[in-house]
């Protein structure tokens, strides 16, 4: 009789093990650890941008004077900004997002002054750190740029 419930307890023993094995594996699988495969998409001023492998994007300000050379405003400061507007009244100013070997025009206008072009950076900058957050989430598929 022992023998038996020896027999019977390490089956037993043996049974919920495997059990408990196979329990665990499967909530291993079920894990949170989720990939997420969606194409993302931009859209602005009715264009469509496939955004889904892009690596990099770059914010880009630049003014293209009368002459045709093309003037980085990025990382300029106010007073030198003040002085460049004054000298170059009514010049070109795009606002453009590189996306890899794509380019978004996000705003080019002529800017009289650093105020109109104050006012530029500021809408830029709100566009730039709505693509920013988009980017960084995963479960974002698609953003609308105002």
């Amino acid at each position: 009789m022992q023998e038996t419930n020896r027999h019977f307890f390490k089956f037993s023993q043996a049974l919920v093990t495997c059990v408990l094995f196979l329990a665990m594996a499967l909530l291993v699988g079920c894990g949170g650890t989720k990939v997420y495969n969606i194409d993302k998409t931009m859209t602005y001023r009715d264009t469509l941008y496939n955004v889904s492998s892009v690596s990099t994007f770059k914010p880009r300000e630049e003014a293209r004077l009368a002459d045709g050379e093309v003037v980085s405003l990025r990382g300029k400061e106010k007073k030198a900004l003040q002085a460049f507007f004054k000298e170059n009244p009514g010049v070109m100013v795009s606002m453009i997002v590189d996306l890899d070997t794509q380019e978004l025009v996000y705003l080019r206008s002529r800017a009289n002054n650093y105020s109109e072009y104050s006012r530029m950076k500021n809408r830029f900058d709100g566009a730039v750190k709505d693509i920013t957050k988009f980017m960084g989430n995963k479960k974002s598929t698609q953003l609308k740029l105002k």
